[in-house]
């Protein structure tokens, strides 16, 4: 490569955040040694998940400084600069960050907008420049995460590549594993609160989305459903008075990046529309036939009379909520062969990915909350422990 070919390869517009991500994930691109910007020795023993949605741009990492073990997230930018840019010292979001990850040098965040304690910086391009043969134009950006390749074959794709009975027997299984494992939950729940408040708790923490799942139960818990008034107006301001008095103080809500359907003011208010709108909620959809696709519907145009609910979230519901709890009081004798599907989300794409390979088609599963929640029981007990190269992957050695 001539001279000026590679001055403008390493001109800036020629490496995007993208590239710093494809190489700090890829074990093949990035070198096995590094050092923070204060000269100490870094191993990077597990990069972390790949965050598809806000936040960090990878998540439980592992990296070995000088023998010591940092264990939290890892954030990339091009200069140490755009952590004040991005304002991310104000987001609690990035409060667990224990690695920042630049191309270019320079004096690190510092301050009471700069990088967590303990925080350490890597200046990769410094790095990346010394690799001989290395080139930012030979990554393919279109193939991270989802498509990258590791060294050897997935376990996965080996047992179940042209075997899509195979793949549903799995999921299905994974499935139900997840679901039963929410109502052990609930059922040993049983023991501290009443079965109402219980299902009034789990409703409201699939309402809260996974940002805010946790201060929804709390406001769940502060304003128990026996207590709740019977105008849902009144049951909304009783819910704001106790989310900005007690809840948010202690666990703020996550607005950022947050779609407006599913933002903390409008689901507090599809809560008191659910819950007051008559004849007990529990009721009415336990009197469904939930073992059946049509007692599946029913229940949720239920959900959705409110006309506050779009059908994905009343999926998340079903799958997280009425179907466990059905379960735990004995209303269902087994999980259902079929569940309403809710959205199918970034870790559901991703374990889909490996599982079915880069060209899948998406119908396979997204018509079926139970194999929905066998995508989402395989990501986190599996491949989150097993990324990016899947060495040492459960789901190969089951």
């Amino acid at each position: 490569m001539e001279n000026k070919d590679r001055d403008w390869m390493w001109q800036a517009d020629a490496i995007t955040e993208r590239h710093l991500q494809a190489i700090w994930y890829d074990g093949t691109l990035r070198p096995q040694s590094l050092r923070t910007v204060d000269g100490a020795g870094v191993k990077v023993l597990d990069p972390g998940m790949w965050n598809l949605e806000a936040g960090p741009d990878f998540l439980h990492a592992t990296v070995d400084v000088d023998g010591t073990r940092l264990c939290g997230d890892v954030e990339v930018h091009l200069r140490p600069g755009d952590w004040f840019v991005h304002r991310h010292a104000r987001d609690p979001a990035y409060s667990k960050v224990v690695a920042h990850v630049t191309w270019h040098g320079g004096e690190q965040p510092a301050g009471p907008d700069g990088l967590p304690p303990g925080c350490i910086g890597i200046c990769l391009g410094d790095t990346m420049r010394t690799q001989p043969g290395f080139s930012p134009l030979a990554i393919d950006l279109g193939a991270y995460p989802y498509a990258h390749r590791p060294a050897a074959p997935r376990p996965c794709e080996a047992r179940f590549a042209g075997n899509p009975d195979a793949v549903e027997a799995v999921l299905r299984t994974a499935g139900r594993l997840r679901i039963l494992e929410k109502s052990h939950r609930m059922a040993a729940r049983f023991m501290q609160i009443s079965r109402e408040q219980t299902f009034y708790e789990e409703t409201f923490a699939a309402l809260g989305y996974k940002y805010n799942a946790f201060p929804f139960r709390d406001v769940a818990r502060a304003l128990s459903w026996r207590d709740l008034p019977d105008d849902p107006q009144a049951a909304l301001t009783c819910y704001n008075c106790i989310a900005g008095m007690k809840v948010v103080g202690e666990t703020p809500w996550r607005r950022a990046n947050v779609r407006p359907a599913n933002a903390p003011a409008r689901r507090l208010a599809t809560a008191a529309a659910l819950f007051c709108q008559g004849p007990s909620l529990c009721g009415r959809l336990l009197a469904c036939d939930l073992a059946g696709v049509k007692g599946q519907r029913q229940a949720v145009a239920i959900l959705r009379e409110t006309r506050m609910l779009g059908p994905g979230r009343a999926g998340a519901i079903m799958a997280n909520a009425v179907v466990p709890y059905a379960l735990a009081v004995e209303a269902l004798g087994d999980v259902p062969e079929w569940i309403f599907p809710e959205d199918v989300s970034a870790p559901v794409r991703l374990a889909a990915f490996h599982l079915l390979g880069r060209d899948h088609n998406p119908a396979f599963y997204s018509g079926n909350g139970l194999l929905i929640q066998g995508l989402i029981h395989i990501q986190r007990t599996c491949c989150e422990a097993a990324l990016p190269d899947c060495s040492d992957c459960r789901l190969g050695r089951l």
